[in-house]
């Protein structure tokens, strides 16, 4: 009799459906070599952007508590990345990269808290990128987004996320402005397509009162051997009549050379006749740079970036970096 207790005991135990504890990090490093301006940073960029100077642009810990109906998550972060992107925020959320609850069943989730971007293929950690710097598209989208998140496994290739946010971006309840936005995921053998959305009311330098504003921006990754291929599309709309738009498309690819080595290059174009975004009605830039891996952990490389505007035809910078993933 003791020892069928004893059985069941630890089969029960076996079986239970606890909390699973894990850890993640990334410390990115970097320098950028370029000629002073009044800013002291490349003026198109939030992530790596300060200059002529060694930076932390993150250094991020991501804690996840997880079993199969729960899950929670707390990603406290720091950096140049953060103190720049969250400097409108309250002192003691400039930290918070994520943190949210979740709740999952078989196909579906719905969880509420702070989340990163879902907008575009590129997320504030470098290490997921193709390119080393971010590309002219994530640095004019919401960085992170408050709120609700629904998701919804469609079948084996396609997911479905809906989210009711506070805003472009923002973490102050105090001053709610309700927004809507949705991510559609395709993604079979080498092909990936991701339709992103947004609605919402918000500010600009041309008014004083919130408009309507709407984005919607489409990406798409194939890989095929050691090539890797990713593009990126948006147009957004705000102001009276939706007179104000503004849009943007790029291209970028990685040739691995080896298991270590990785070359890459990227060509974007960014148009904003009214100024809504940027401070140039037309802006380009092209890239070319490598990384290389010093083990499983570890990548150093360099990145040469030229911005070109009506306003400079020609603004080089050099990227100097480390990604030390754990």
């Amino acid at each position: 009799m003791a020892t069928l207790c004893a059985s069941s005991f630890l089969v029960c135990s076996a079986t239970r459906d606890t909390l699973r504890f894990q850890l993640h990090g990334l410390i990115d490093g970097y320098s950028v070599l370029g000629k002073k301006n009044d800013l002291g940073k490349v003026p198109y960029l939030v992530s790596s952007s300060n200059m002529n100077s060694f930076q932390i642009n993150l250094n991020l810990f991501e804690l996840t508590w997880e079993n199969t109906k729960w899950k929670y998550a707390l990603s406290p972060a720091i950096g140049s990345y953060m103190s720049q992107n969250y400097a409108n925020e309250k002192w003691f959320k400039r930290w918070i990269y994520e943190v949210y609850i979740q709740r999952k069943w078989q196909r579906s989730s719905i969880a509420l808290g702070v989340f990163s971007s879902p907008y575009t293929q590129e997320t504030p950690k470098s290490s997921d990128h193709v390119s080393y710097s971010r590309s002219l598209a994530p640095e004019y989208v919401p960085y992170y987004i408050s709120g609700l998140k629904y998701n919804k496994t469609i079948n084996a290739c396609w997911s479905l996320s809906l989210f009711a946010m506070n805003g472009w971006q923002k973490m102050d309840f105090a001053h709610f402005s309700p927004s809507f936005g949705s991510l559609l995921e395709f993604k079979r053998d080498r092909w990936k397509f991701n339709w992103s959305t947004y609605v919402g009311r918000e500010t600009n330098m041309q008014a004083k009162e919130p408009q309507t504003r709407m984005l919607s921006e489409w990406n798409m990754q194939y890989s095929q051997g050691k090539w890797l291929f990713q593009s990126c599309l948006f147009v957004g709309s705000q102001g009276i009549n939706f007179s104000r738009n503004w849009g943007q498309i790029n291209a970028q690819s990685a040739f691995y050379v080896s298991n270590r080595m990785k070359l890459f290059g990227r060509l974007e174009y960014f148009i904003d006749p009214t100024n809504v975004q940027v401070s140039s009605t037309q802006l380009a830039s092209e890239s070319v740079g490598l990384s290389y891996s010093l083990n499983d952990y570890m990548n150093i490389g360099t990145e040469f970036r030229c911005f070109h505007s009506e306003k400079k035809a020609f603004e080089p910078y050099q990227f100097l970096f480390f990604q030390l993933k754990f």
